[in-house]
């Protein structure tokens, strides 16, 4: 039997974690005048390990492709969610329900993906589609309001972004 050789602990490794650990710390920070808040900001997570670069600048790049990506996702989302929210009231899980949703998803997601390329996403134009989805679907019977839901994860995206750019313009790579 063949052992593979133990990778090593490298500096974006070591980044990614600070950084969500930053992520935590803040939104701990965040929830103290807030203590109904969850307590770990997924989202946040997510986010500080995807956006770690090699350097600060292009996890600035990056990062405001993800950020604009969101914010559009959020605006289409929170435009769409009224009308989910009245027909799922008024035809609960009813045929017409399933259809006006899912016409929601086509249009909400087109919509998406085009404004995210009219703004210069980059690569990261499926944000604004996965956003708008987000915002879409929630648990109906929970106990938070759909708007708050929605803005609060992309709360935690700017919150994972902005903690990958500061640890990543205060721990540095070695050099080669």
């Amino acid at each position: 039997m063949k052992f593979q050789k133990i990778p090593r602990l490298g500096m974006r490794k070591i980044k990614s974690v600070s950084a969500v650990v930053l992520s935590f710390l803040i939104w701990q920070i965040i929830r103290i005048p807030f203590p109904s808040l969850e307590i770990h900001p997924l989202f946040g997570y997510i986010y500080s390990i995807s956006e770690m670069r090699n350097t600060p600048q292009e996890t600035k790049k990056i990062g405001w492709w993800r950020i604009k990506a969101t914010l559009i996702g959020l605006i289409t989302g929170l435009c769409a969610l009224p009308i989910s929210v009245y027909y799922g009231a008024y035809a609960g899980d009813s045929i017409i329900f399933m259809i006006v949703d899912i016409g929601l998803f086509v249009l909400g997601i087109l919509l998406s993906l085009t404004l995210a390329e009219l703004f210069k996403c980059g690569k990261l134009c499926g944000i604004a589609a996965m956003v708008f989805v987000i915002c879409l679907v929630r648990d109906r019977n929970a106990n938070v309001n759909i708007y708050l839901y929605a803005i609060l994860r992309v709360i935690e995206t700017l919150l994972g972004v902005f903690s990958a750019w500061v640890v990543n313009n205060f721990v540095s790579e070695r050099p080669k």
